[in-house]
């Protein structure tokens, strides 16, 4: 295998003319930014060309990539078809679905013939997953575009939107709608039901209860709220927890930008007369701002997969 290379990046202006991107403006820079490697930057011909292989960068941007990113990869100029390893759809799917079981496991116990079932549920869906992967990556498989014309562009735009498909159909996988979803349900009896059900609560309660924290610790640091203050703030937003994903990768569930836009967001939908009522003219009026700005982000923070739904 060939070793790896340190990545470099582009700036936000020069990746928006490469790739023609079409991210929210509010995004953080690390996730609009288009990470390019060496054996790519060095890909363009003695005309200027940027060639780009869309089939030898699918699996780089699907698996390997966090949030919004993008990346572009060595295989330029010469890419052939048959170079494209194998999907790692299969294997990648596989280790998700059995990092769920543990934690069930972990949470309610289960027994061996339990745990078969549910091992045979984790398969079915990660094949049917695989599967679905492999006819969009098929799309791809050396299919070569020209990042310097528009045409080029238009076939980039048409590949992160698969992408982003792609990424969704991935953080969904085993949720409901699943036949693992279906099958748990069916496999537990009511009593492990009960255990996994407030396993779940108190994990996401955790989770949100750390991020509120952190969050108006630092809303604190610029708004000068007094004790009071701060208290009226945390309790207006442990009674909006909103449903976070508790099998959430912690890159992703654990981003600051993440976590500081979502906190917006939720406080955004909490009770807006107590805290007007809690805060001084200025400080209601900087915190009006930044839930609008939080308020802005939703379809952004949606993307991230962080949530099981709608908050």
């Amino acid at each position: 295998m060939p070793r790896e290379r340190r990545a470099t990046v582009v700036p936000r202006a020069a990746a928006c003319l490469l790739a023609g991107l079409l991210m929210p403006v509010a995004v953080r820079a690390a996730d609009d930014d288009i990470i390019v490697e060496p054996d790519a930057a060095n890909a363009a011909d003695s005309r200027g060309a940027h060639l780009i292989d869309l089939g030898s960068n699918f699996d780089a941007n699907l698996f390997d990539q966090r949030g919004n990113g993008w990346v572009i990869r060595g295989g330029g100029p010469g890419a052939a078809a048959d170079a494209q390893p194998a999907s790692p759809a299969v294997g990648r799917g596989r280790d998700l679905g059995l990092k769920r079981l543990e934690r069930i496991e972990t949470a309610c116990g289960v027994t061996e013939e339990q745990r078969r079932v549910l091992l045979l549920a984790i398969e079915s869906d990660v094949r049917r997953f695989a599967a679905e992967i492999e006819a969009v990556r098929g799309k791809y498989a050396g299919r070569q575009i020209n990042m310097n014309d528009q045409a080029g562009q238009r076939e980039w735009n048409a590949f992160q939107q698969d992408i982003r498909r792609c990424r969704e159909r991935l953080q969904d996988l085993f949720d409901g709608g699943s036949l693992f979803a279906t099958v748990l349900v069916s496999t537990l009896d009511p009593g492990q039901r009960e255990c996994l059900a407030a396993e779940t609560a108190a994990r996401r309660s955790f989770h949100w209860r750390v991020m509120v924290l952190e969050m108006v610790a630092k809303l604190d640091d610029s708004l000068g709220f007094d004790q009071e203050q701060h208290d009226v703030v945390v309790k207006e937003l442990l009674a909006k927890e909103p449903a976070l994903r508790v099998d959430a990768e912690p890159l992703e569930r654990d981003d600051a930008n993440l976590q500081r836009n979502l906190v917006l967001m939720v406080l955004a939908g909490a009770d807006q007369r107590q805290l007007r009522s809690a805060l001084s003219e200025p400080q209601w009026r900087t915190l009006s701002q930044l839930m609008n700005q939080g308020r802005a982000m939703r379809s952004w923070i949606e993307q991230q997969g962080v949530l099981e739904g709608k908050p």
